[in-house]
């Protein structure tokens, strides 16, 4: 028997704020598991392992341009993160000493892919040579690519521009941003400190909104939190990252940098950013990776849909090298929705599967009265697939915990 262990977004963080990683114990008893079922077997990591984008050292850089952020974070970095999960790494470095780890970069780690200081120090904290860093992963003995998924989200990929500079994803920016000037408000707010971490993992984010009215009126807040989110968007929508993005995303609406620096433009600005931002939740509320896998694992009959240079602008300059006749699997994390799909094609079944994350997930419900609530629970997915002799077996596990008071 061979296995293969999959896991992605897990978000292990330098203990600020935005660290809500806390299953050191549970990841170091699934390697353990792993490795008792199996010393041959293979763990993949597909990308958001690590927390870098929403780390103190990335929000004390403040806006600085993209690429310059990128080159200016050092391995201090990977040092916080590992004096907070010590035992995390422990259980990577020792699952290293007999098994493959792929790790393989999304768009929260991203740095780690194109910085050297960033890379070489999680490379010398691991302290193994089964230790890859990469763009994707393709096994063409399994028959699976597996890649993060941000690369088909509109507001997290990168794209080149018709001279060939490569655009950064806008979601980078606003990410730091809100980072900025929104979450300093949240925080003035007096909000219990579990009730401030549950802001950023509302699922899916089109509830942001309504997390945002849901909490103002629980809990009384004199400042309309909602208001101020939709401003830091619009605001963070007036800067030049911004406008480079929305002239290669929406080539056709390129104009709205025309408002940008017109007063009498801003109430036509505030409507159609605010339509624009609409559009880019909705698209997050489909199933966009299930879509995307749909094509990909079609791609032997339809070659219009191979992956192409544009599938991993950013992370790789060529397409992975993919027998699409063998292939029978794909899998992407990125939107922490764990997910199981079988897919028909002219050559027969193939599957989909998202590997969910390892992040508190805030959820809206609606009762039977239409009244409005949220509820948190937490999630450590993975997909484990094993090959015995020529049989693939593929389980998702979903770990669910809830508190009940």
């Amino acid at each position: 028997m061979s296995l293969k262990l999959f896991v992605s977004d897990l978000h292990v963080g330098d203990g600020s704020a935005s660290d809500d990683f806390a299953y050191d114990r549970e990841f170091y008893k699934l390697l353990e598991d792993v490795d008792e079922a199996d010393r041959n077997a293979e763990l993949v990591i597909i990308g958001d392992g690590f927390e870098i984008l929403e780390s103190d050292a990335v929000k004390q850089m403040g806006l600085i341009n993209f690429f310059d952020l990128c080159n200016s974070l050092d391995g201090d970095v990977i040092e916080m993160i590992f004096n907070k999960h010590k035992l995390f790494f422990n259980a990577l470095m020792n699952f290293s000493k007999h098994h493959k780890i792929v790790y393989v970069v999304g768009n929260h780690d991203y740095y780690i892919l194109v910085n050297d200081k960033l890379k070489e120090a999680l490379l010398e904290k691991i302290g193994s040579p089964n230790f890859k860093i990469v763009p994707h992963f393709y096994d063409e003995e399994f028959g699976i690519f597996a890649q993060h998924g941000n690369q088909y989200d509109v507001a997290n990929s990168f794209a080149y521009m018709q001279d060939g500079h490569l655009v950064p994803p806008i979601g980078d920016y606003i990410t730091r941003y809100t980072m900025k000037y929104f979450e300093p408000i949240l925080r003035s707010t007096k909000l219990p400190e579990e009730v401030v971490r549950d802001y950023d993992n509302v699922r899916p984010v089109s509830y942001a909104v309504d997390w945002l009215k849901y909490v103002t009126y629980i809990y009384k807040l004199p400042v309309d939190l909602m208001k101020e989110w939709r401003r830091s968007f619009f605001m963070a929508f007036r800067s030049e990252e911004a406008r480079a993005w929305t002239r290669v995303k929406f080539p056709h609406s390129y104009w709205l940098s025309d408002f940008f620096t017109q007063k009498a433009g801003w109430f036509e600005f505030g409507r159609r950013i605010t339509k624009l931002v609409d559009d880019i939740f909705r698209f997050k509320e489909t199933n966009y990776l299930k879509m995307r896998a749909e094509k990909i694992l079609n791609s032997e009959t339809n070659p219009d849909w191979k992956l192409t240079s544009k599938n991993v602008a950013g992370y790789s300059k060529e397409p992975p090298d993919i027998d699409y006749s063998r292939l029978k699997m794909v899998f992407f994390g990125h939107n922490h929705m764990p997910d199981f799909h079988i897919i028909p094609t002219p050559s027969g079944s193939k599957y989909y599967a998202n590997t969910g994350t390892w992040r508190p997930l805030v959820e809206r419900s609606v009762g039977k009265y239409g009244q409005v609530t949220f509820h948190k629970k937490i999630e450590m997915n993975y997909i484990l697939v094993k090959k015995d002799r020529d049989d693939f077996v593929v389980e998702t596990r979903l770990i669910s915990r809830t508190r009940i008071n």
